[in-house]
Formats: structure tokens, sequence, C-alpha cells
């Protein structure tokens, strides 16, 4: 097989841009209502804080309200059963620990 020369690349990759562009722009705004950061533990602990700083941030870059919405109990089932039963617009964000993404793949 032959090499791909620089300038098959750089067309290549021109083509792929113009033809995706239009995709971009077809989007909707995002997001259109408030948005609600899901925590699965008690207000008041470290990942709601993290929580209120990270929502108070994204609150100024997205120009939409971020309402932190604590859902402790059942090892964070509840959370997380809330948040996959919630409509996929993208307006229900979950806040894991990394002790939930941990979890699953230790091997005790």
């Amino acid at each position: 097989m032959a090499p791909v020369s620089r300038r098959a690349r750089l067309a290549t990759g021109a083509l792929i841009a113009a033809l995706a562009a239009p995709l971009a722009l077809a989007q909707k705004d995002y997001p259109t209502r408030p948005v609600r950061l899901i925590v699965p533990l008690a207000p008041g602990g470290g990942q709601d804080t993290v929580a209120r700083i990270l929502g108070g941030r994204l609150s100024e870059i997205l120009g939409q309200q971020i309402l932190v919405d604590n859902r402790p109990g059942g090892g964070s089932v509840i959370a997380s059963e809330l948040v996959a039963n919630a409509p996929p617009d993208g307006h229900t964000i979950y806040l894991a620990s990394t002790t939930f993404v941990a979890a699953p793949s230790a091997r005790w």
C-alpha cells in the first residue's frame, strides 16, 4: 500500500470538517430550562460542596440555573435510578464519586 501524502490528509480533514459543520449548527441551544445536578449523598458533605461550587460555575457559563438536588440513601441507588429514568435531554446530570465509579470493578 502506498503512503498517503500530506496533501491527501489535509484534503480529507477539510472534507470531514465541511461535512460536519452543518450538524453542529443544527443543534438546539442547550440548556433550554434549569438543569438538575443530582448528588447521591446528604447535604453538607464534601461532594455536596463540590456540587454547589460546580453548579455556580456552570450556571455562569451556561446562562441557566443549576439546581443541586441531594438524594441520599440506598447506597446511591435512589439517585442513580432517578437519573436513569430521567428524560435523555441532558437536563439531569449525576455527580458520581470515585467510590461509586470504582466499586463495580473492585475484586474482593
